[in-house]
């Protein structure tokens, strides 16, 4: 009888993909394709673009992934591949990145901002969507890798290439941006 087979993990999986072993693939591929999916769809809104995106996603993974360097946690690196791709289609096809908040991200950007406890949740909800629209890719990026996949400042650093105070610098510039724009959309026609 054949002993069990051991069950890789994902950094062993990893680091046997990278050393050319393609037949892991597929196991790559049933393990990561219902997040990137999910991801994508939270991106485009569409089953069909969200299929393609995420095709396209493994594709650039297969490619890219000699080049990461397991310095950063591989979730935060495959993040930036999804991001990238999704914002690069909405690009294309002339659509703005919307970003739709769970009650969860929303208390989390909430606590970004001067939170104005007579408005109601929903509306908040509805403005900090549209004011996150308004920013930076980067901008959007390093908040969303922070607060809604909540990823560490190192891995964010290592993954988009900066020093860890940059990366701080530039979540503490967003926030504050966000923060005036906020202020500023409270303080006009609601």
């Amino acid at each position: 009888m054949d002993a069990p087979e051991h069950r890789l993990n994902n950094d062993e999986l990893i680091t046997l993909l990278q050393e050319g072993n393609h037949r892991y693939f597929s196991e790559f591929t049933n393990r990561y394709e219902k997040y990137i999916f999910q991801k994508c769809k939270s991106y485009v809104k569409n089953k069909d673009s969200a299929e393609d995106l995420c095709q396209e996603v493994l594709i650039k993974v297969f490619l890219q992934l000699p080049g990461f360097r397991h310095e950063a946690r591989f979730s935060t690196w495959l993040f930036i591949i999804i991001h990238n791709t999704c914002v690069d289609f909405l690009r294309k096809n002339k659509k703005k990145v919307h970003v739709v908040l769970t009650e969860k991200l929303a208390d989390e950007v909430s606590s970004i901002v001067d939170y104005d406890e007579e408005l109601p949740e929903e509306k908040t909800i509805e403005i900090l969507e549209s004011l996150l629209e308004e920013l930076s890719h980067e901008e959007k990026l390093i908040l969303l890798l922070k607060y809604k996949e909540k990823h560490p400042i190192r891995d964010i650093q290592i993954s988009m290439g900066l020093s860890e105070s940059a990366v701080k610098m530039r979540l503490l510039r967003a926030k504050e941006k966000l923060n005036k724009m906020y202020a500023h959309r409270l303080k006009g026609p609601v």
